[in-house]
């Protein structure tokens, strides 16, 4: 309680016989005995009261309920998080797998890019064409 060692008891024991005296020195024990017996019966006497005060309003069984409630949500949590994320992987293969059979993207861990295609000059020359043909129009 006051994290009081062996040593620290025997300078308050020496100090207290001198200051006291020997004859009144069992007298002093027996009344600082007694007062911390009385405080300790009132700090139980308050604990046991507000334990009785929660049980009576329904707080611990509110709290039984709530934690139960919470138990039970962290057991469903993670099967139906990898059934979802099985799902959606089983949905997004065939649309990987078709982006990629197409050639035009490079497919990397976090996104896809879209490969520069190399042209022909013909074709180069065909579109050069049409946006000229455009502008005039």
């Amino acid at each position: 309680m006051f994290d009081l060692g062996w040593l620290e008891l025997m300078v308050i024991g020496v100090t207290a016989l001198i200051v006291v005296g020997p004859k009144e020195l069992p007298q002093l024990f027996r009344t600082v005995g007694r007062f911390f017996g009385k405080a300790r019966a009132m700090a139980r006497e308050f604990s046991q009261s507000m334990e009785d005060a929660a049980n009576e309003s329904g707080l611990k069984d509110a709290t039984k309920t709530l934690n139960s409630i919470t138990e039970l949500h962290e057991k469903a949590k993670s099967p139906i998080k990898d059934q979802v994320v099985k799902n959606f992987k089983e949905r997004i293969n065939p649309i990987k797998d078709t982006i990629d059979s197409t050639g035009n993207f490079e497919i990397d861990a976090g996104s896809i890019n879209e490969k520069t295609l190399k042209k022909s000059g013909s074709e180069t020359d065909k579109t050069v064409e049409k946006k000229k043909n455009r502008k005039r129009s």
